[in-house]
């Protein structure tokens, strides 16, 4: 565990590896004046990202930075216990491949009403029935679906997935306003706050 510190604040970052640029970028972030009072802590597979460190958490009271929520967002992960100690992976495996889109693609139909026309830049969004389509998706990167199984034989399904396309439209909207607003700030930390959240 390390600690980096900057003008304003501090980030403990929960391991001794970490590559130089993002050590750059926590250092850059603890620069600035709106994370004075913050609690910055990176997780352990940090890796520097665009414009941020890809795994950093902190506490912000009543600013958004668009860059540090990133473009996916509500990406996480779910964990469920399973009833069952018996699957057939294979099985399995084949029906995740033949009815969950991955990567690009999206549902032939909506599986999932969600109202995306009451956020507040909807009228902003590009293709907003595609859209509507990627949920309940997986996407693709570093998310996946699979089994574990813990210490007892117990199985877990685990599924690890974020916003896709919308997520990343609705970020850029705000990155947008927040960077037109903070001129004197890095893009990439420009924040919104008060009726910019609107």
């Amino acid at each position: 565990m390390i600690e980096i510190k900057g003008k304003y604040n501090k980030a403990v970052v929960f391991t001794d590896d970490i590559d130089d640029g993002a050590v750059a970028q926590i250092k850059e972030l603890c620069d600035q004046p709106f994370v004075k009072g913050s609690k910055i802590r990176i997780m352990p597979d940090a890796h520097a990202g665009a414009g941020c460190v890809i795994g950093t958490t902190m506490t912000v009271e009543d600013k958004v930075v668009p860059n540090l929520v990133g473009y996916d967002i509500g990406c996480g992960v779910v964990t469920a216990k399973l009833s069952t100690d018996n699957i057939n992976l294979e099985k399995l495996d084949n029906y995740i491949k033949t009815s969950i889109p991955h990567g690009f693609d999206v549902n032939d139909r909506i599986v999932r009403d969600f109202p995306i026309e009451k956020l507040n830049c909807y009228k902003k969004l590009n293709k907003p029935e595609r859209l509507r389509k990627s949920l309940g998706t997986l996407g693709s990167g570093n998310h996946f679906i699979e089994i574990d199984k813990n210490d007892k034989g117990e199985l877990y399904l685990i599924i690890h997935t974020g916003s896709r396309n919308l997520g990343k439209q609705v970020a850029q909207f705000y990155q947008k306003r927040a960077s037109e607003t903070h001129k004197e700030l890095p893009k990439h930390l420009a924040y919104c706050e008060g009726n910019q959240l609107d």
